[in-house]
């Protein structure tokens, strides 16, 4: 577990993961180790360290104090929960229909910021908190509306769409974590932000068809940091997102990029970061590739488990969204494809379908809801692999889920 304390509060073998200096200088910032003795604390303190996040599965912790709960453990969950509560409870349609217009106002709010940044205006990230905020609350009243949702990109929106997609999928994926609320709203705030600096890239660029150059590649790359020049300029982030923003494109075994951190070097928010923005972006349609399902992306994160990505937190991803996650297009037994609705916990394999389209006769039918859990009214059988959209001309943003 990562907690902040006081400098005062520090302890010999308590294991130090983030020194809170200025994030610029990036030395001190990615210096972690164990707390050695007095001696190592006093030369902390003369260096002006202030406050510092320790790990406590790697090293000492506080001790609890003797009755008082800690608010971050009680107190913010009392107000999520209330919060949640009281938002009166909706049906999965009326959830998704609300959803679909929480996307377009955050795309809205982020093309605005994007300009922004573009025209060297000021870029008020503060704009996108309530946004942020709406959203916990739908992932909280049901994560089956606005995940798959936001997977459904137009291609000429994709940079705003894939943002607002990845922070819905780092909303769910941290909660699945057990992440505290506090933090989850900063990683989903970074996670807004963490394309920003393509707004000083050409944009023909950033959806090039073929294959890149080294320079054209390194230009790319360069969004990382010039995204972190714009915010820290004109914006007053949480280190949290700041973390994002820096981090999203670092890989578990040292081979990303800024940095070329490695392992528990790149924080939670960075680990959690790349894993959503790749699997949201593997199952987007893009001019230099068609869009994976999502089957067969999360196939290939589990494959890289442990070399590019935390496997854990892969794992994690797919305890989220099921094997056969929401909005995957599925051939069934009979013959037919259906699009999974919704999933069963503990029947990951048999989750409830709409059956939208008859395979052999290439034609569509009348909607018919199944829960493949369920032997009674299933006339369709099991299913038999997931299938794309793309494969059967079928448009992906025509399915109205509900």
């Amino acid at each position: 577990m990562i907690r902040t304390i006081r400098i005062g509060e520090l302890q010999p073998g308590m294991y130090v993961v983030d020194l809170h200096k200025p994030w610029l200088d990036h030395l001190l910032w990615r210096r972690r180790f164990e707390v050695r003795d007095a001696e190592h604390i006093r030369r902390l303190v003369a260096a002006g360290i202030e406050q510092v996040s320790i790990d406590t599965d790697r090293g000492g912790d506080l001790p609890p104090p003797p009755s008082r709960p800690r608010f971050d453990d009680v107190g913010w969950r009392a107000i999520a929960e209330k919060r949640a509560s009281a938002v009166p409870k909706v049906s999965l349609g009326e959830e998704r229909r609300r959803s679909g217009k929480l996307i377009r106002e955050g795309a809205l709010m982020l093309d605005e910021l994007t300009l922004a940044a573009r025209a060297g205006r000021s870029v008020e990230a503060a704009r996108l908190e309530p946004i942020v905020g709406k959203m916990m609350e739908s992932v909280v009243r049901n994560p089956d509306a606005l995940v798959p949702l936001a997977r459904l990109k137009q291609m000429d929106r994709y940079a705003t769409e894939h943002a607002v997609a990845t922070a819905a999928l780092i909303i769910a994926l941290g909660r699945q974590q057990g992440v505290a609320a506090p933090e989850l709203e900063k990683m989903a705030l970074g996670t807004m932000l963490k394309d920003i600096g393509q707004a000083a890239i050409d944009a023909r660029l950033i959806g090039k068809p073929g294959l890149l150059s080294l320079s054209e590649y390194e230009l790319v790359q360069s969004h990382v940091e010039e995204g972190l020049a714009v915010l820290e300029a004109t914006s007053s982030l949480p280190e949290t997102s700041v973390a994002v923003v820096l981090e999203h494109h670092e890989r578990y075994n040292g081979l990303g990029y800024p940095y070329r951190m490695r392992g528990d070097e790149i924080s939670l928010a960075g680990r959690l970061a790349a894993i959503v923005d790749t699997y949201d972006a593997m199952t987007s349609q893009r001019p230099y590739r068609a869009a994976l399902s999502p089957t067969e992306a999360l196939r290939q994160l589990y494959g890289e488990g442990g070399r590019q990505f935390d496997p854990a937190l892969v794992a994690g991803l797919i305890r989220t969204l099921g094997v056969y996650p929401v909005g995957t297009l599925v051939m069934l037994e009979s013959g037919h494809l259906a699009v999974v609705e919704e999933i069963h916990s503990d029947q990951p394999l048999a989750p409830v379908v709409k059956v939208i389209y008859h395979g052999r006769r290439r034609q569509y039918v009348a909607p018919v809801r199944v829960d493949l859990a369920r032997r009674v009214g299933n006339h369709y059988g099991r299913i038999v692999a997931a299938d794309s959209f793309e494969r059967w001309g079928l448009n992906p943003l025509g399915w109205q889920p509900g």
